[in-house]
């Protein structure tokens, strides 16, 4: 029986593990795997499928791609209708019995882990087993539909190593080390498997070698806790400390758990660790009720203590949460901006299946909306119009914040403040009046909108101009100078630039990052800037000039006198 498993993922960048997990598993089975995007043609994904011409094809269902899924799957059966379509994934496991009670073309769905259940099904298709002896799988006999609840769990060593004959240098690869959590977050799908498996850590090291091997950028492990036990998180350490290249590995913290043997493991990884903190909210009441930790000052403290280390951290907020008003929220968001991580998502409350929140909805007033991804209305505390709100500092905080380009002018701007909520409310107004939120906005254009809302503020511009143009210079290569920043650089101040970059010593000293470039390259790609500020050191008045370099990734500047 030819069989296909099916991922489409919500990125051309995102990689499935899911199916690879089970092609890998079954490796003497003659398995397929196909993926597509969300953003493709669902008709042109369809006449792919239909191409191999399987016996059995199998879709790896979530949020993101559910809808796409079932289109796909029920034109499958009115073009084969003897093909046996088999669903799996956290978006069709905890309603299993609804899905085939009115999709009447899904044959079976697997519960939780598929590896050795798609496997035993196999089996049974091809009749040498029974259906009933497979736990975790959910089918028709006769005119009734059965469950057979989830028991067993895989051994996660017995997994091979799924990324097999893949160019993976462009892709974000999903890995896991362990399954399962210890925590239990009423709003998450991870608090519903109580057993944490591990991974041994010689397995970990040679999967994470063969991932350098193949040039793979960033590894990001689906683990729900790295460091939930410190001991095994600090071997794994090791492991990535003594690699060979450059590949990042990008874990998910949690900030409570964070000590000094913890930050001492960190030391020299700076370049290959990303991480994301999920502290949620910093309302006590909120966190005891989701069962989240209520040490406030503990999480936020691991957190001042990651970005001693220089690690990217990427910290969440969910608004949406019981108890959690608009203004108590405006103070998480605070608590949270003053710890200046790189990066700061607002998400928003999603009622996934068989999750406590979904399950207790009438109990906060919760109203959903009914397609995926399940994401919040309104609650007893917080209403449609301040989620609405919410929702476009949202935007702007991905725009301004998160994307790195704006670092000093937002610090200046918010010294303006009494809190940062205060200067993220002030922008939504000024931006909601100008309809700014329906239209897509270039790069340039959004500095430019910046620079319109400063003048709004009794704020120096002439300064915040010096600030915007250090941003913009620093981050956008040799691009053209936005309509904000008037361009007073001539001739005269550009010679005298040349006469520092062209000076061996002096870059030595302030730029040695250029030391590598040839004449051609420096004129390629150093770009001088003329300020009457001294910025961003201080908010002095002083002539200077400044040479700018990217390279690799990163940004660097230097300073001379005019």
């Amino acid at each position: 029986m030819k069989t296909l498993l099916v991922g489409i993922n919500a990125k051309y960048i995102h990689t499935n593990l899911a199916i690879r997990n089970i092609a890998a598993y079954l490796n003497d089975e003659d398995i397929s795997i196909y993926e597509a995007t969300i953003n493709d043609s669902l008709d042109e994904i369809l006449e792919d499928i239909m191409s191999y011409n399987a016996d059995i094809i199998g879709f790896s269902c979530y949020l993101w791609n559910i809808e796409d899924v079932l289109y796909i799957a029920e034109n499958i059966k009115k073009l084969k209708s003897k093909t046996v379509i088999v669903l799996g994934g956290p978006e069709v496991s905890y309603d299993a019995e609804d899905f085939l009670n009115k999709k009447q073309y899904i044959d079976y769905i697997i519960l939780s882990e598929g590896e050795e259940r798609f496997g035993k099904l196999l089996k049974v298709l091809r009749g040498n087993e029974t259906i009933d002896s497979i736990d975790g799988i959910a089918y028709r006999s006769d005119k009734n539909i059965l469950v057979n609840p989830p028991k067993e769990y895989v051994d996660l060593n017995r997994i091979p190593f799924s990324y097999v004959d893949e160019d993976l240098e462009h892709k974000l690869v999903y890995y896991e080390t362990s399954r399962g959590c210890y925590f239990r977050c009423a709003f998450c799908l991870s608090s519903l498997e109580t057993d944490v498996r591990f991974s041994d850590i010689e397995k970990v090291k040679q999967d994470f070698l063969r991932f350098t091997q193949m040039g793979v950028k960033v590894v990001k492990l689906v683990d729900r806790s790295f460091n939930c036990d410190l001991e095994r998180a600090l071997r794994i350490l090791e492991v990535i400390r003594e690699l060979p290249g450059s590949t990042v590995f990008h874990c998910e913290i949690n900030p409570e758990l964070v000590n000094d043997d913890f930050i001492r493991g960190l030391e020299g990884l700076k370049n290959r660790l990303q991480f994301e903190i999920g502290i949620q909210s910093t309302n006590v009441k909120t966190l005891r009720e989701i069962s989240r930790t209520p040490d406030v000052k503990r999480a936020l403290e691991g957190i001042r203590q990651l970005k001693t280390t220089g690690i990217k951290l990427h910290v969440d907020l969910i608004a949406g949460l019981p108890y959690e008003s608009f203004e108590s929220f405006s103070h998480s968001f605070d608590d949270v901006y003053n710890l200046y991580p790189q990066e700061i998502q607002l998400g928003f409350l999603k009622l996934l299946k068989g999750t406590r929140l979904r399950r207790d909805a009438d109990k906060y007033g919760i109203v959903y909306r009914s397609k995926p991804p399940y994401e919040i209305l309104y609650n007893n505390d917080i209403s449609y119009d301040e989620l609405c709100i919410l929702t476009g500092i949202a935007k702007l905080l991905d725009k301004y914040y998160n994307s790195g380009r704006f670092q000093h002018s937002l610090t200046y701007l918010c010294k303006n403040f009494q809190r940062p909520f205060d200067l993220y409310m002030a922008f939504y107004d000024f931006c909601k009046k100008r309809g700014f939120f329906r239209v897509q906005h270039s790069l340039k254009a959004q500095y430019d909108i910046l620079f319109t809302f400063a003048q709004s503020l009794e704020i120096d511009t002439a300064l915040f101009n010096d600030l915007l143009k250090f941003d913009f210079m620093l981050t956008s290569s040799k691009t053209a100078l936005p309509n904000c920043i008037k361009p007073v650089e001539n001739r005269e101040f550009i010679n005298r630039a040349k006469e520092y970059v062209y000076n061996k010593k002096w870059l030595e000293t302030n730029l040695p990052q250029a030391l590598d470039l040839s004449g051609h390259k420096l004129h390629q790609q150093l770009t001088y800037g003329l300020f009457r500020y001294d910025v961003p050191q201080s908010t002095a008045k002083k002539e200077k000039g400044m040479v700018f370099l990217q390279k690799d990734g990163n940004n660097y500047y230097a300073e001379f006198e005019l």
